[in-house]
């Protein structure tokens, strides 16, 4: 009966972890589309004013990026750190509910604080990236001296 009571609560988790990826989800986001009637192109950046200008023209032949260098860098950063950071808070829910329902299980117990650990580590580094990152476009803008 214990061992059924996880697999229904994990099942659960796993359900509500799966509907949150779902495309109702993903449309909320802002990407600061705008369109450029002289190109015919859509200008997708971050932000509600597009600020990384990383564009995807639809006059594009090839259908490969026009934006910067820099600007379509920094959107798939972004796009990366987001899947990171999601990845790590997932890991660290998972880990707290195997923790929770170890019930006396020591083996199960370390599992679960293990898993708690890395995930943490995880979203220090992932943070840490993003700061670098911030960092080094601050640096190579040459428009500011303070971050």
């Amino acid at each position: 009966m214990k061992k059924y009571f996880k697999q229904v609560v994990f099942s659960l988790v796993l359900a509500i972890v799966g509907i949150s990826f779902s495309p109702m989800m993903t449309l909320a986001a802002d990407w600061g589309a705008t369109y450029n009637s002289a190109t015919g192109g859509i200008n997708v950046g971050i932000g509600s004013n597009g600020s990384m200008s990383g564009g995807w023209q639809t006059s594009n032949p090839y259908n490969l990026p026009s934006g910067s260098i820099l600007g379509i860098l920094s959107n798939l950063l972004f796009w990366l750190l987001a899947v990171f950071a999601i990845m790590g808070v997932i890991g660290f829910v998972l880990s707290g509910i195997w923790y929770l329902l170890s019930a006396g299980d020591e083996g199960m117990a370390d599992k679960g604080k293990a898993g708690m650990k890395w995930s943490i580590v995880g979203i220090i580094v992932g943070l840490s990236g993003f700061i670098i990152m911030q960092a080094v476009s601050a640096l190579l803008s040459g428009g500011s001296k303070t971050f």
